[in-house]
C-alpha cells in the first residue's frame, strides 16, 4: 500500500515569499488586498479566517501575472 502525500497549503506569507522566488514583489499586505478584491485565487482551504492555497495555484498565478505583464511590454 503506498501512503499519499499530504497537501501543503501556503497562506499569504508563503505566497509573497513564492513570488518573490521568480521576481515579483508583493508585501503581504498587497495580496490581502488583492484577495479581497478577488485577483488571486480562490484558496483551497480556509481555516477560521486564514486562507491557504496550493503551490499548483500560486504558481499558476505567477504565470498569468507574468504572461500578462508580457504582452503589455509588447
Amino acid at each position: 500500500m503506498t501512503s499519499k502525500q499530504p497537501v501543503q497549503y501556503y497562506g499569504l506569507k508563503e505566497f509573497a515569499d513564492i513570488a518573490k522566488e521568480e521576481g515579483m514583489y508583493y508585501s503581504t499586505r498587497q495580496l490581502s488586498v488583492y484577495k479581497g478584491r478577488d485577483k488571486l485565487p480562490e484558496p483551497t482551504v480556509m481555516i477560521g479566517d486564514k486562507a491557504g492555497w496550493t503551490k499548483d495555484q500560486i504558481d499558476e498565478w505567477i504565470k498569468q501575472i507574468k504572461e500578462k505583464k508580457s504582452e503589455r511590454n509588447k
